[in-house]
């Protein structure tokens, strides 16, 4: 029966009155086992690769044993799955359809499946006021208007809920009813409602498209090109001005928290930073580097006849774009050997903070931080590299302690996100605001926690120092490697050791490690020098995980996805205190830390491959293991 089915392809419905039923009657003597009824389905992924055979149903059904056509239309969907699972595990190379993957989500969910255009009725200005970017981004669709703020969306995967909340976020719409939906279906209908963009004619034009018509400008056959090389070398030349918006619009989408411009000796090299790693982009003519860097220093508002010194400028992309991209960007150029580089930091006004335990803090961190900030005045360091999550941990730490009976100043540069019931103040060291300027302004001004955002001189840290000593809270960002040199680094800066220890409540170092994505990630055996660094570090050797070296679709094949923190947390204490007024050397300091139950950054990192959030490689290359013991 089974290879007739294989061969065939068709299912076999037996039943005891079928003209099989003497075969059956035999096989029952010779087996004991009597067959009432049969179902037999093929497995069919791209060829019939087995098939499933059920006998008789359960007593309790019913039935005396005797299946039904529903229960045939069941087998058939439980073959339809098993025979891709299968496929999958015989072919590494297969790709399930996106509309077969929608199908299954669906039935897994239990969710209404949306496979036709036709299936629904769209809302335009929804749509519209949603926007593209968010809509890209997230992978929602929002269709239809619900009561008050509610709506209705098509998602290819409804059980990602940290997109969901992303959505709900940045459009303060509520997502009340989902329906699965194929990712090309969900591609086909931005594309039909995005088209024609009030931007310009060839707004919707994507990146690559862009930079192939600056390309054929300079190939070596330029008879067929668009536009000439010469409209090119112009700041005000459509595709050059499309060429930026697109470069921070893809950027956006891409989840990138950088761009870089790059001139180089041949040509112009545009990197992304996502995930706390560069990735190149595209390659454009060298001929284009003078005009695409004039039309962003216009953006920002530089002075385009520099070109030999340093700039710094912001771009508020909203004045440049009909889509809703509430985006700033921070801009800084530079002379480099072959021209200007440019550098833009995307600050994102639509993204909220992060709660404290989504930070990576482990449990017993976590309880002491919180415990520090709220303590009623002192001074509160974070310290570490540009992009380590230092910014996001001092809002994620105000969030919390952020009530209608507290006062809360920053002083900020730039104003990277935007809390409700704090009051913000932008730097602007053109007409000479700067963190001491405000810092002296703040202290008049009744405060109860005040945040600067750097201490970068002798007169800021002076009077960081001075607000901590006389009741306030002051919480701030520093440039050092671990929390005890951030001490000797204060110290340098002219202020006095008596002050710092009376001044001082805690100082967190922090690092920012790529996540192994959860996809694909493999189990892995540490061994030799693996295995002795892990057991040094937290006293612990077992099972851990590695990045698969080919990664999956998830992760766009580079084995990680997302970042966790990690993080050293120097609580002042006693013993603390009389170091730093014996100016002890910073090794000293550690040593006295540790023993009062500080986790070096190396074993914080250590403990996240233990947890499996991470891997060996990532935690060594971002803190390199303790020289103290």
């Amino acid at each position: 029966m089974v290879g007739k089915v294989i061969s065939s392809g068709e299912p076999v419905f037996f039943q005891n009155t079928d003209s099989q039923a003497p075969f059956m009657s035999t096989m029952a003597k010779s087996t004991g086992f009597e067959v009432c009824s049969m179902l037999t389905v093929p497995l069919k992924a791209n060829t019939v690769i087995g098939a499933i055979q059920v006998l008789n149903k359960e007593e309790a059904a019913g039935t005396n044993g005797e299946f039904v056509d529903k229960d045939l239309t069941l087998l058939q969907e439980v073959a339809e799955y098993s025979s891709t699972l299968m496929q999958r595990m015989l072919d590494p190379k297969f790709q399930l359809s996106a509309e077969d993957t929608a199908k299954f989500v669906a039935k897994l969910t239990d969710l209404p499946l949306v496979t036709k255009v036709e299936e629904i009725e769209c809302d335009e200005k929804l749509i519209e006021s949603t926007g593209e970017a968010i809509i890209r981004r997230e992978g929602i669709f929002p269709y239809k208007k619900l009561d008050g703020n509610a709506i209705a969306v098509l998602m290819a995967n409804p059980l990602d809920y940290a997109k969901r909340e992303s959505f709900q976020q940045a459009t303060d719409y509520s997502i009340d009813d989902v329906r699965v939906a194929p990712a090309t279906l969900i591609e086909v209908l931005i594309k039909k409602f995005f088209k024609d963009s009030k931007t310009g004619a060839n707004s919707e034009v994507d990146i690559g498209a862009v930079a192939d018509v600056i390309s054929t400008a300079y190939s070596s056959d330029p008879a067929g090109a668009a536009v000439s090389a010469a409209d090119l070398e112009s700041e005000d030349s459509a595709p050059i001005v499309q060429l930026a918006n697109r470069i921070i619009e893809d950027a956006y989408i891409s989840g990138a928290s950088d761009i870089h411009i790059e001139p180089m000796e041949k040509d112009l090299l545009i990197r992304y930073r996502i995930d706390g790693l560069c990735q190149e982009k595209l390659r454009l003519p060298k001929q284009v580097t003078n005009s695409l860097v004039t039309r962003l220093k216009i953006m920002c508002n530089l002075d385009i006849s520099e070109r030999r010194l340093p700039q710094d400028g912001r771009i508020v992309f909203k004045k440049y774009t009909k889509k809703n991209i509430d985006i700033d960007l921070r801009v800084a150029t530079g002379p480099m050997n072959h021209g200007e580089k440019i550098v833009m930091r995307i600050l994102d006004k639509t993204k909220s903070t992060l709660p404290l335990p989504a930070l990576g803090f482990s449990d017993e961190n976590l309880a002491r931080y919180r415990e520090c900030i709220r303590q009623p005045y002192g001074m509160i360091l974070h310290c570490g590299p540009t992009g380590s999550g230092k910014s996001m941990t001092l809002y994620s730490a105000l969030g919390e302690v952020n009530t209608p009976d507290v006062n809360i100043q920053t002083a900020e540069d730039p104003i990277e996100y935007t809390l409700a019931g704090i009051n913000q103040m932008q730097m602007s060291r053109q007409i000479g605001l700067t963190f001491e300027r405000a810092l002296r302004c703040y202290l008049r001004m009744d405060p109860d926690i005040i945040l600067v955002g750097e201490i970068r001189d002798k007169e800021t840290a002076g009077i960081a120092v001075e607000a901590a000593l006389t009741g306030h809270l002051l919480v701030s960002t520093l440039h050092t490697n671990d929390a005890p040199s951030t001490v000797a680094r204060i110290g340098e800066m002219g202020v006095e050791p008596f002050n710092i220890s009376a001044s001082l409540v805690c100082v967190c170092a922090q690092r920012l490690l790529r996540r192994i994505c959860k996809s694909c990630k493999q189990p892995h055996e540490p061994k030799d020098r693996e295995k002795e660094l892990i057991e040094k570090a937290i006293g612990w050797s077992g099972s851990i995980f590695k990045a698969n070296p080919q990664g999956c679709p998830t992760c766009n094949g580079t084995g990680y996805k997302g970042r966790v923190g990690i993080h050293e947390l120097m609580v002042n204490s006693e013993e603390l205190t009389e170091g730093i007024n014996k100016e002890v050397e910073v090794a000293q300091l550690k040593r006295i830390a540790m023993k009062n139950g500080m986790k070096t950054l190396h074993q914080d990192s250590i403990l996240k491959v233990k947890l499996g959030l991470t891997t060996v490689e990532e935690a060594l290359s971002n803190v390199p293991p303790d020289l103290i013991l």
